[in-house]
């Protein structure tokens, strides 16, 4: 484990992923605080979790759409964070297997780029190892990835 300042870490995550965004018409909103709090945690495992995701919003986002990062400290010990796209809804019978392995939403890859399913599967046991969790939330208007995690995993885990 090691101390990450999230605000500049995330953003230059995000910051990778801008070309992909442009090719494809969409547009990305990061909203970090400076004053986000630094967490000590897993890198690579994080840095793998957030690039899973970008990914995703990528891959399932229309054009014209955008994808947003976001985070806050919501409470002493933990750290927020939200990775939305709009204009894209996972049905809400499909939402409880969208963790399993090898699972994908049926007809949902506008680019048919195809994949194995495990990428949301490998994000929830890394957020597990590190003492996080992931929520998902998705309706007309798009869908967010909520992930919680503690501002130093070496006390949750």
């Amino acid at each position: 484990p090691q101390q990450i300042n999230l605000s500049s870490w995330l953003t230059g995550i995000t910051n990778s992923f801008y070309e992909r965004a442009q090719s494809r018409e969409q547009a990305i909103e990061i909203d970090l605080p400076a004053t986000l709090t630094p967490i000590v945690s897993d890198q690579a495992s994080l840095e793998r979790v957030f690039a899973e995701l970008l990914t995703n919003a990528c891959k399932y986002t229309p054009p014209g759409e955008t994808l947003s990062i976001a985070a806050i400290a919501n409470s002493e010990d933990q750290v927020l964070a939200t990775i939305a796209n709009t204009g894209v809804e996972i049905p809400a019978a499909e939402l409880p297997r969208i963790f399993d392995k090898f699972y994908r939403v049926p007809s949902s890859d506008p680019w048919k780029q195809g994949g194995t399913g495990l990428g949301l599967a490998l994000v929830q046991k890394l957020l597990v190892h590190i003492g996080g969790d992931i929520q998902v939330t998705s309706d007309r208007s798009g869908t967010a990835f909520k992930i919680t995690l503690p501002l130093d995993m070496t006390l949750a885990v």
